[in-house]
C-alpha cells in the first residue's frame, strides 16, 4: 500500500525497521496530553506519547533510535523508542518482589530497572514453588509503550 510521505520519500518506512528520529519538539495537544514530535529521515513528523517514556530521559534536539512498530491502514506510523536498558529477546535476572497463585496461573511481580516493575504470568504443571526464590530469569519478549513484556526463562511447560 502506498502512503504519501511514508513510502514516497528517499527512504520507505517499513514495519520492524529501526531508524533514527530527531526529537523536534515536546508539545501539549488539545487532548491535554504531551507528545514528542519526532522527525524521520524523510522530514516527516510523527507524534510519540510522552507519558509512556518518562523514564527514558528524552531531550528535544537529540536523535533516538526507534522501531517502526506498526503502520495502520491509514498510514499512521507507531514508533517504539529503544529502551534505555532492555533489549527484546535478551535474558535478564530480575529480583522477585512478590507472587500470587490463582488456579493454574502464577503471577510474579519483579523489580525492573530503576523504578520499573513488571508482571510475569506463568502457567506451569506441576506448580513451581517460588517462595524461596529471590530472583528469576526472564526473557524480554517485547516492549510496548515503554513497558517490558516478560516470559519466565527457561519457560517450563
Amino acid at each position: 500500500m502506498q502512503f504519501p510521505g511514508y513510502t514516497t520519500g528517499s527512504v520507505a518506512l517499513q514495519e520492524g525497521e529501526w531508524l533514527l528520529f530527531k526529537i523536534h519538539n515536546l508539545i501539549q495537544l488539545q487532548d491535554g496530553n504531551w507528545y514528542y514530535v519526532l522527525q524521520d529521515i524523510n522530514g516527516m513528523k510523527h507524534f510519540l506519547t510522552a507519558e509512556y517514556y518518562t523514564n527514558y530521559n528524552l531531550k528535544v534536539g537529540e536523535e533516538i533510535s526507534c522501531k517502526i512498530d506498526r503502520i495502520n491502514c491509514t498510514g499512521r506510523i507507531f514508533l517504539e523508542p529503544k529502551h534505555p536498558y532492555y533489549t527484546e529477546n535478551e535474558i535478564y535476572t530480575f529480583d522477585l518482589l512478590n507472587y500470587t497463585e490463582q488456579g493454574d496461573e502464577i503471577s510474579l511481580l519483579v523489580k525492573g530497572f530503576g523504578t520499573e516493575n513488571a508482571e510475569v504470568r506463568v502457567f506451569v504443571t506441576p506448580k513451581m514453588d517460588f517462595s524461596t526464590l529471590k530472583s528469576v530469569k526472564c526473557i524480554v519478549k517485547s516492549i510496548k509503550k515503554g513497558e517490558i513484556i516478560l516470559e519466565l526463562y527457561p519457560f517450563i511447560v
